[in-house]
């Protein structure tokens, strides 16, 4: 994993982590690890539904100390619709139960978005295969 540029920001592209390797760099205080339980929590529920990747973008992925929240996307190719919790359709409800924005991702079009800053610079967002998720106990 590439270290922050100078703005703060992964340097652009699609950085692969697994997600003990993304809980520990991401996790160093309170607040992340906070937020790091709620999207635990969200994916197991993703990974019910068969998703098998995540992307995750914005603050959170930056060197921010104390993000907000964490927002992502998740591939929609191999769910099982009838599977997917009915949280994932409400953004409100998803930040209420879990912390973050995980929004359905066909054709990499969300995954574009989270790669731009707000000034609409190129940035860099994480991928997390659920495949091999192991969330600690």
């Amino acid at each position: 994993m590439p270290p922050f540029t100078e703005s703060g920001y992964l340097p652009p592209g699609i950085w692969a982590m697994s997600w003990a390797d993304f809980w520990e760099r991401y996790g160093y205080n309170s607040r992340r690890a906070n937020l790091l339980s709620g999207l635990m929590f969200a994916l197991k529920l993703l990974i019910r539904s068969g998703c098998q990747t995540i992307y995750i973008g914005g603050s959170f992925i930056t060197n921010k100390e104390r993000p907000n929240d964490i927002d992502g996307c998740f591939d929609g190719m191999g769910i099982d619709i009838g599977m997917l919790d009915p949280v994932f359709q409400d953004v409100d409800e998803q930040h209420a139960r879990f912390g973050c924005e995980l929004r359905m991702d066909f054709m990499s079009a969300f995954q574009g978005f989270l790669q731009k800053n707000r000034d609409g610079e190129p940035i860099g967002i994480v991928e997390i295969d659920l495949r091999s998720f192991d969330p600690p106990r």
